[in-house]
């Protein structure tokens, strides 16, 4: 009876032993990015975007030309997870390649469609917020809604 047990407690010991050497080590998300990506008029945006840990969770701060919005996120599985409300609840999900991230986002109000965002990681010091041109078109995320007289809330 005393084999059995000890090999029980062998077997237990071993799977989880196992099982916290196969789980990959959680990669270093904090710092400071560069921001391009692709508004829903086809138009393109860029912007900084500045991520801090909080014990197991993530504040994602977007900033671009005319303000910021802050989101909460979790990384799991190899999958960057980020919800925040810029006139409506929104979601962007990346996946790690190297020191980027690259992922697509989607929000309410544009209902069935993914946009994607690709962040660069940079030496920790926050780049400049590009200056608006002539005619530039507002940050990200923008409902299509928000360009017709009387829209909502533009991010």
């Amino acid at each position: 009876m005393r084999r059995v047990v000890l090999l029980g407690v062998i077997v237990i010991a071993v799977c989880a032993f196992s099982r916290m050497a196969a789980q990959a080590p959680q990669p270093e998300l904090s710092g400071v990015y560069r921001c391009n990506g692709m508004n829903p008029d086809g138009t393109a945006y860029q912007g900084v975007v500045e991520i801090s840990k909080l014990r197991n969770t993530f504040r994602v701060r977007w900033t671009m030309d005319d303000g910021s919005i802050i989101g909460v996120g979790i990384f799991s599985n190899g999958i960057f997870a980020v919800s925040y409300f810029g006139g409506a609840p929104a979601v962007v999900v990346y996946k790690l390649d190297g020191t980027n991230l690259v992922g697509e986002w989607t929000m309410g109000g544009i209902e069935g469609a993914v946009y994607k965002e690709t962040l660069t990681k940079t030496d920790g010091v926050a780049p400049p917020v590009p200056a608006p041109g002539p005619r530039e078109p507002g940050p990200r995320r923008e409902r299509e809604q928000d360009n017709q007289p009387g829209g909502g809330i533009r991010l």
